[in-house]
């Protein structure tokens, strides 16, 4: 299928960081910033468009690409605004119900489709929860389906929202689209100390933004002289007593003493610094030469 032929879609948000959903506007023109009522999994609902039409080169062919129903009128944006309240009594109606048949879950999202069928209710629970009894009470509370979502707490931390430690809104909140893997072995490349309190976001997760400079670091950890590595400098010989790996620098004790003889600490950048061969470079206790730990291949333990 050539371009020209290829069906157009247009991408639609329906919330702030949200990831973005592709539907068939079809012969309607859209452009990025107008809302929109799309035909959704959940019934019709307002969302706004975030990419322009273009052709749809590729997709998976398990997934139906649902069409757009029409530009947003006055109509429908003032409904979606008045949903808005329902939404927030529905999520009063489902915390207190639950909390009545004794559940441990806690709702951090209500979503009511714009034709008012449907409601998609969002939880988080630390341990499986019978809702049979919640689902029948909440049917007739809200007089409409009901949908229950399990998500997990960095989903509930992104539908709540609310400020870091950054003293910015959380990034999850206000841009981030998608959640990526992050480990401990992130902190440490960046030497960030491992602490729970330190590390963990308010979803008591690891932060994400521990992911966001990680290969940086990881590049310029790669080049850094290690601590007590000798090197060669505009001043003469030194020996290195720290690396900082975001001004790409390193901080030496220069061998030739001073005048009084001071020891004298300076600052260079990696640019300037030049690493003495292998084979010359102290061990990691500065004590001489480096070798090679590891035994020869015919001493090695037999595993």
């Amino acid at each position: 299928m050539t371009i020209e032929h290829a069906p157009r879609v247009i991408g639609v948000r329906f919330k702030t960081a949200q990831a973005v959903t592709f539907y068939d506007p079809g012969e309607l023109e859209v452009a990025v910033g107008d809302k929109v009522v799309v035909d959704t999994t959940s019934g019709p609902d307002v969302g706004n468009v975030a990419i322009a039409p273009r052709a749809l080169v590729h997709r998976d062919p398990m997934v139906a690409i649902r069409p757009m129903i029409r530009v947003a009128t006055d109509a429908d944006l003032a409904l979606r605004e008045l949903l808005k309240v329902k939404e927030a009594e529905a999520l009063v109606q489902a915390r207190a119900k639950s909390r009545i048949l004794g559940l441990q879950m806690k709702f951090s999202s209500a979503r009511i489709s714009l034709d008012e069928r449907k409601v998609v209710l969002e939880f988080t629970a630390g341990e499986r929860v019978e809702l049979r009894e919640l689902y029948r009470k909440l049917t007739d509370a809200l007089k409409g389906k009901v949908e229950l979502r399990s998500v997990g707490p960095r989903d509930e931390a992104k539908n709540i929202g609310g400020m870091g430690r950054c003293g910015q809104v959380l990034c999850c909140a206000s841009w981030l689209e998608k959640f990526e893997s992050v480990t401990v072995r992130m902190a440490k490349e960046q030497a960030l100390p491992i602490s729970a309190e330190g590390l963990a976001g308010q979803c008591g997760r690891l932060k994400c933004c521990l992911r966001f400079e990680y290969e940086q670091y990881r590049a310029t950890n790669k080049i850094l002289p290690r601590i007590g590595e000798r090197v060669n400098t505009p001043d003469g010989p030194a020996r290195v007593v720290v690396g900082h790996a975001v001004k790409e620098s390193v901080s030496v004790i220069l061998e030739q003493r001073g005048e009084n003889d001071f020891v004298r600490t300076v600052e260079f950048p990696l640019s300037e610094i030049e690493r003495q061969p292998r084979e010359e470079r102290p061990d990691h206790r500065g004590q001489g030469p480096a070798r090679d730990q590891r035994p020869p291949q015919d001493q090695r333990p037999q595993t």
